[in-house]
């Protein structure tokens, strides 16, 4: 029988079980991480993990959902320290998010491959969920740039994850001329999705 925990050992436990989770996917990934691993990183029952989660593969969504929002949050509020982004600006700031994003546990999930493992082994109702929630963020990035009328939410969302893809091929690119890449692939998208005078481009 799974032990009874108080509110505050719940919220613990959980924090404990996302990081135990960050961690054991950035060694291990997906395949190789097991709910027997992490219990016993954050001392608790088998029996008493699913009382949190499903399965593993709803915590890795969970922590995989959550740096998410925290990225796309963190990048919101750069925006709405400026008083008016530019161009070359908003190019600098994604650069550098796709850069934490690289270095993140969240890409060894993209380089072993395993993200389509992950989510055929989710519930297809969490999977919509997940969608409406990246054009949602994508939505609160386009309030505070000065986006193109021709350009959709949707299509800057479908962007930002075409950004991400191409962190997936960075041994097919050159891993000397990626970072040169990536920003020139940052630039010209950008370049397409803001509007801006012509006075106010730059190099």
């Amino acid at each position: 029988m799974a032990t009874a925990f108080t509110d505050k050992e719940k919220e613990v436990i959980r924090k404990k079980l996302q990081k135990a989770a960050k961690e054991c996917l950035q060694r291990y990934g997906v395949r190789k991480t097991t709910v027997d691993k992490m219990v016993e990183m954050v001392d608790i029952s088998k029996g008493s993990f699913y009382n949190f989660y499903s399965s593993k593969e709803m915590l890795f969504f969970t922590v995989l959902e959550e740096y998410q929002i925290d990225i796309m949050n963190r990048l919101a509020e750069k925006l709405e320290q400026e008083n008016q982004i530019n161009a070359n600006q908003f190019v600098h700031l994604l650069y550098n998010f796709y850069q934490d994003f690289r270095y993140s546990f969240v890409f060894t999930i993209f380089r072993n491959h395993e993200m389509e493992l992950l989510i055929r082994k989710l519930p297809k109702e969490v999977i919509t969920t997940h969608q409406l929630l990246d054009d949602r963020m994508a939505e609160k990035i386009v309030s505070r740039i000065n986006i193109r009328e021709s350009v959709s939410v949707e299509i800057v969302s479908a962007l930002f994850r075409t950004i991400a893809m191409s962190i997936l091929h960075i041994e097919e690119i050159g891993e000397k001329q990626f970072d040169a890449v990536l920003k020139l692939l940052i630039q010209g998208i950008v370049g397409q999705i803001i509007e801006e005078d012509n006075g106010e481009r730059g190099n």
